[in-house]
């Protein structure tokens, strides 16, 4: 199921004070999780879902609206994250939307309260030890209960949040892109986003998973869905820029399954499912 844009940002922007270039940024990623998660709302017997970095609050709220007999909470550091997120949930809840998001790292996050779904939308890559988010967010099942982790896949040298190629490492990236990576910074107000990345790819992710003992399987699907996303969502697209037209184009002139199915080279996003 899709959510409505159009409906979606009159009934947010205000919330934005008007901006619309920052709701276009933050709904269509609304959008995009939304997607991603329903179809294991619906078909699955859950009965309460954790997300972990939820920013505004809008896609717990969305999917609140949506599944009124399932109890959803969030997490979000709120430091250095996108604007100011806080206000925004504050401001929602003073409307009485009641969205429950606890103000603390993922890694600190503890409680005896177990859930049937964790997910997460692009957040993965901002976790400093991603080691111990995997192993709280897998204690914080329930037994069958379901943790879904949307990110880049940093096996292809592509960071999306900077728009530019991984030049060998971080290091290198950061010396021959440092002035593209400070103004962008300044630009978002988001001062430490290049340092809080973390470039952990699919292969050493699946080698984390293995060694502890994991049940998980990767949605190779997304590769279409993320291509289409390029079609659809204007926002993301320009978003993405001259590395969002050339994927276009690719998938036009069928080059994508060249790329990704025949050469085999990684695909830049990927989702995971762990199950407990």
């Amino acid at each position: 199921m899709l959510l409505d844009y159009t409906n979606l940002k009159k009934k947010y922007l205000k919330y934005f004070d008007n901006d619309e270039h920052y709701c276009d940024f933050v709904l269509t990623d609304v959008v995009f999780g939304f997607s991603e998660i329903f179809n294991f709302l619906k078909k699955n017997n859950i009965s309460s879902v954790l997300e972990i970095g939820s920013g505004t609050g809008i896609l717990l709220n969305e999917l609140k609206e949506h599944f009124p007999n399932i109890t959803f909470s969030g997490i979000d550091p709120n430091v250095s994250g996108y604007h100011n997120y806080k206000k925004i949930t504050n401001n929602l809840n003073n409307d009485g939307h009641n969205i429950v998001v606890e103000n603390i790292d993922v890694e600190k996050f503890k409680s005896d309260k177990k859930f049937d779904l964790i997910f997460s939308v692009n957040v993965f890559e901002h976790v400093s030890d991603q080691l111990q988010y995997l192993i709280n967010t897998h204690n914080l099942l329930n037994k069958e209960g379901l943790n879904i982790i949307l990110c880049p896949n940093y096996d292809f040298p592509y960071e999306p949040h900077f728009v530019i190629p991984i030049i060998i490492n971080k290091k290198i990236t950061k010396f021959i892109f440092n002035s593209k990576i400070t103004n962008l910074e300044i630009k978002e107000n988001e001062k430490g986003l290049w340092d809080g990345l973390s470039f952990l790819g699919r292969k050493k992710i699946e080698s984390i998973l293995k060694k502890n003992n994991y049940n998980y399987f990767l949605d190779d699907s997304i590769k279409t869905r993320m291509l289409d996303r390029l079609n659809s969502d204007n926002a993301f697209k320009k978003r993405q820029g001259i590395a969002g037209t050339l994927a276009k184009i690719s998938k036009l002139l069928m080059i994508d399954k060249l790329i990704f199915n025949i050469l085999k080279i990684p695909f830049p996003y990927m989702k995971l499912i762990i199950k407990k």
